[in-house]
């Protein structure tokens, strides 16, 4: 995730358009409150409460009725408790249970609406202790608490799609990999409170940027089109492992200059080109973020872990992209390049920019070459400044120019 495409989209995502589209589902949803409060949970019967017994129950209409706020649809009945209804392999229509509730389905009913208070009130409480050791299956709790508490509760049910967002904006590592999807809503509930644009949005909202906006929600293969072809995602590994590796830096190779070299009748697609290098670069740099954190942990450097930070998410003005620290706590500055490729030539591109910091930053300046970045063990060669003094084994040719052009005005310029 890149700081600059995230305000970006947050431009182009209209919160006015999102809320006034999703009026009549809020619309439902407050009458789906008022209808099943607290109190009138406590005294529901099973008829009011079961999928089966028509299209005023609690169950139909958050599941069908409020669909817009929170997909739930998929998964059997089961996960409701109890419900009417048949089965695989039996026709007859009647009252079904989930044996974890109890013996026949009258005890299940009446532990299940005790599970749905105790639910309500946790959610009010924000006793996410509680919530994570209801009894409820995962997406049905999850659509139990965004829809009587919007403004704190995600509305993203499945697991998946919670790993997508989660990897995306870069918050997802082992732990929270195997962590209940209520932890995982969580944190990024947490990460949209930190940012100073979406913490002012409720948790709705959020959702509908994520789906609708910034990354937008996960598209499977056979649901693309040809056309969106050039724009689909690299695929990374939910969980990725890096690990270093040793090259040497031979001798240079002059390219040739020669006319004689074939030339591809088809146009390079260079904006193309420039959307996967930024998408790869991105992955690149939050992997070397995760790999420097914990080498300076190995290390016993646990107050340096901490500050080390990703700084081309602020600005491209620094030269490089993350601002570590060496063994003996002085600072250690990183430019991160990504490869789909395997470990071998490093062929990359450097701006004047970045090419005057290592100079200036000297013995202190790295080239982290992230190599296989598509894999679960991705490679990275750190290089220790190639460029200060210059290495004569490295070749540097220069590829596009900055052209400027005085103009002064023609006095026959007719001025309109």
């Amino acid at each position: 995730m890149n700081i600059h495409d995230l305000r970006q989209a947050q431009v182009g995502f209209s919160v006015s358009v999102a809320i006034e589209g999703r009026k009549q589902l809020n619309k439902l949803r407050t009458e789906f409150i008022k209808d099943f409060s607290l109190k009138h949970i406590a005294e529901m019967k099973i008829d009011e409460y079961v999928i089966g017994k028509g299209n005023q129950t609690f169950c139909y209409r958050l599941e069908r009725d409020l669909d817009g706020l929170g997909r739930t649809l998929g998964a059997t009945a089961f996960k409701f408790g109890v419900y009417y209804g048949i089965v695989k392999g039996d026709n007859e229509f009647k009252y079904r249970h989930s044996e974890k509730w109890g013996s026949n389905y009258k005890i299940a009913f009446q532990n299940i609406r005790e599970a749905l208070i105790e639910l309500i009130t946790a959610g009010k409480n924000k006793d996410i202790g509680a919530i994570v050791n209801s009894n409820i299956s995962i997406m049905f709790k999850g659509k139990i608490l965004s829809t009587y508490y919007p403004e704190r509760y995600l509305n993203i049910f499945s697991n998946d799609h919670l790993n997508h967002y989660l990897q995306f904006y870069g918050l997802l590592n082992e732990e929270i990999l195997n962590a209940d999807p209520v932890i995982k809503r969580e944190e990024l509930m947490a990460f949209k409170n930190k940012d100073k644009v979406m913490k002012h949005w409720n948790a709705d909202i959020f959702a509908n940027f994520l789906y609708s906006t910034y990354p937008k929600s996960p598209v499977k293969d056979q649901q693309e089109s040809e056309v969106l072809t050039n724009y689909k995602a690299p695929v990374f590994p939910i969980l990725q492992t890096p690990e270093t590796v040793e090259l040497n830096i031979q001798p240079k190779q002059e390219s040739s200059k020669s006319g004689s070299q074939k030339k591809s009748g088809n146009k390079p697609d260079y904006e193309k080109e420039n959307r996967l290098l930024k998408q790869l670069g991105d992955m690149g740099e939050d992997l070397v973020l995760k790999f420097e954190q914990k080498r300076l942990k190995e290390a016993g450097l646990n107050s340096q872990s901490k500050k080390i930070k990703r700084v081309s998410l602020d600005s491209d003005s620094w030269g490089y992209d993350i601002l570590s620290f060496n063994d003996d706590k002085t600072e250690r500055y990183i430019e991160v390049k990504a490869t789909r490729a395997k470990p071998g030539t490093a062929n990359f591109f450097l701006t004047l920019n970045e090419l005057n910091t290592a100079k200036e930053k000297q013995e202190n300046y790295y080239i982290y070459m992230v190599y296989d970045i598509l894999s679960p063990n991705p490679k990275i060669w750190i290089i220790t400044n190639p460029f200060s003094p210059e290495n004569i084994n490295v070749l540097m040719e220069p590829v596009n120019y900055r052209i400027k052009i005085n103009v002064k005005k023609n006095n026959n310029t007719l001025e309109l």
